[in-house]
């Protein structure tokens, strides 16, 4: 292993270890956790990514992921699981160790589990397919953390986008009247999502124009269904009154679709060195 990877390696390793007991909430007195159902969903969704990124390290990543490198994309995908997976619903106001373990909020740890899953889902994409398919090169560390990063942030602006359409606070109707309708409906978006943009980072690698153009094509059309999904109905109220041939603004969000798809495939064909 280069120095690099020996310093990613040892800086994942303890990160992991960090988190860990904090997310899983090792720390706390077993009061909080006895005959308490809803610290289990955390701790299942973390058993759930690691078994995805598993199955693909060990069935379709690249043939060079063996050995050691097996446990460092390994380590890598528990790190990031741990930390931004349950950070960020923190940053939104849903905490693990209140929230779950101390309140016993079942709405609050389905939001959690469905945001560690799905990042999850997202790390394990971005390590299928072949670092160079062309030869026998091996690739880098970054391939993966470079797609994964992108799949990530993509559906970071999807879910503020949701959140932003929501008639009130998510966070007020998960924390405050624990609803378990409105956290199973935002976890099932979520990670409906998750799968999409998953899809949208795995595969071989053939430059990072190209696979990076990939996910932003997904990213838009995700991006753009959602904004027509909750803006357009409402702008074209009074129109659809007169005319109902508009079909709620349909015609529109159709012709986005081309227009992104037919961008990307001259993008492509523009930016691809053997045209």
């Amino acid at each position: 292993m280069s120095e690099d990877e020996v310093f990613f390696l040892i800086g994942s390793i303890g990160f992991a270890l960090v988190c860990l007991p904090f997310m899983l909430g090792w720390f706390k007195h077993r009061l909080f956790l006895r005959n308490n159902p809803a610290a289990a969903i955390p701790l299942l969704s973390v058993a759930a990514a690691m078994t995805w990124i598993t199955f693909v390290l060990g069935k379709y990543a690249d043939p060079s992921v063996v050995g050691v490198y097996l446990f460092f994309y390994w380590i890598m995908g528990l790190a990031v699981v741990l930390g931004p997976g349950f950070w960020i619903t923190a940053l939104y106001g849903i905490r693990t160790s209140v929230d779950v373990h101390q309140r016993r909020n079942m709405a609050a740890a389905i939001v959690i589990g469905a945001f560690a899953f799905s990042t999850g889902l997202i790390f394990g994409g971005s390590n299928w397919g072949e670092a160079d398919p062309t030869s026998d090169a091996e690739g880098g560390w970054w391939i993966p953390v470079g797609f994964f990063l992108a799949g990530w942030f993509a559906l970071l602006i999807v879910v503020g986008i949701y959140l932003m359409g929501e008639r009130g606070s998510l966070r007020k109707r998960v924390v405050q009247d624990r609803s378990i309708a409105d956290a199973r409906a935002f976890a099932s978006y979520l990670i409906g999502t998750a799968l999409v943009l998953t899809h949208a980072v795995a595969g071989d690698f053939w430059g990072w124009t190209e696979g990076l153009l990939g996910v932003a094509s997904v990213a838009l059309l995700a991006i753009t269904h959602e904004l027509c999904r909750r803006a357009v109905p409402v702008v074209l109220t009074t129109a659809e009154s007169d005319h109902p041939t508009l079909g709620g603004g349909r015609y529109w969000e159709s012709m986005a679709y081309l227009v992104i798809g037919v961008a990307f495939w001259l993008l492509t064909y523009w930016l691809s060195p053997t045209r």
